[in-house]
């Protein structure tokens, strides 16, 4: 009888974010190119197919007539004889284990030289039959369903990676989106990451040109000095190069046209994902710089 793993829905939120994070690389770096895509599409497909698809699809615990077969990802397994099982007893121990779930149970067996023991975690779908079955076939498995508490370090490192995790993810998705740029009195204000004001009274020109930061870049040596260059084409931040110099972007790499503002302490690029955009902001900055 196959009883397959359960999956708490945070951890399939984690798994689906990163399978889509990496298929969205993917075609961000086939459509658009971008070293920044292209690491992550290297970086993560291996882990996206060779670990976190595969375990989806194959954990699962495989219970026979004399034995229980553990299953997670493209591993071999684990194959455990029921006779050395002494105890099954329910646990929220978040140690790495062939388990997608916190409600779990933990196995406690012998070796079959019946001088150590050894235990393992598991996360059955159906936990009572499970337990139910198991019973049947080794009427000595000690068996509990009180479920032993996480430990207070346990969960404090569990918050924390979580923390981590989601604020990462938060990141990423933030620096993705269009810059938030507003035309006033005297000034032209940059919203949200590496947000500042540009004032008129420091800028020497700003003219459209009718091609991609991409295409403004070709063949020159470019270092993002302090900042975002992630997933896709948005780019925002310090970078350098051979002929701009210091200067800010905030673009979407592969869209044109883009706007350039030109000043003493540095030139400002300034592109959406809709040209269209880019050509209105363009108007209103030349208007009200009249």
């Amino acid at each position: 009888m196959r009883f397959r793993s359960k999956i708490d829905w945070w951890l399939g939120a984690i798994f689906i974010g990163w399978i889509a994070g990496n298929l969205w690389a993917i075609l961000s770096y086939l459509i658009s190119g971008g070293l920044g895509a292209l690491i992550i599409t290297i970086t993560f497909t291996p882990f996206t197919v060779f670990l976190f698809i595969p375990m989806l699809l194959k954990t699962y615990y495989e219970l026979g007539e004399n034995e229980l077969r553990i299953k997670s990802g493209l591993g071999k397994g684990k194959t455990i004889d029921l006779s050395q099982i002494v105890s099954a007893f329910g646990t929220k121990n978040p140690i790495s284990s062939p388990a997608l779930s916190m409600d779990r149970i933990e196995l406690k067996y012998k070796y079959k030289s019946g001088k150590n023991s050894d235990s393992i975690v598991i996360s059955p779908k159906d936990k009572e039959e499970f337990l139910r079955q198991l019973k049947l076939k080794n009427k000595d498995i000690e068996i509990s369903t009180d479920v032993k508490p996480m430990a207070k370090g346990y969960r404090v490192v569990f918050g924390i990676t979580a923390a981590i995790i989601a604020a990462s993810g938060v990141m990423v998705l933030y620096g993705m989106l269009d810059p938030a740029v507003s035309v006033r009195g005297d000034s032209i204000k940059i919203s949200g990451m590496y947000g500042r004001s540009v004032y008129f009274s420091e800028i020497v020109s700003v003219t459209l040109v009718e091609k991609s930061m991409r295409e403004i870049y070709a063949g020159e040596g470019v270092i993002r000095t302090n900042g975002y260059g992630g997933i896709g084409q948005s780019n925002k931040g310090h970078f350098r190069s051979t002929k701009l110099g210091a200067h800010m972007l905030f673009v979407q790499s592969g869209s044109a046209p883009t706007i350039r503002i030109e000043r003493q302490a540095g030139d400002i690029f300034i592109s959406f994902r809709d040209g269209e955009k880019t050509y209105s902001l363009y108007r209103e900055i030349s208007r009200a710089m009249r």
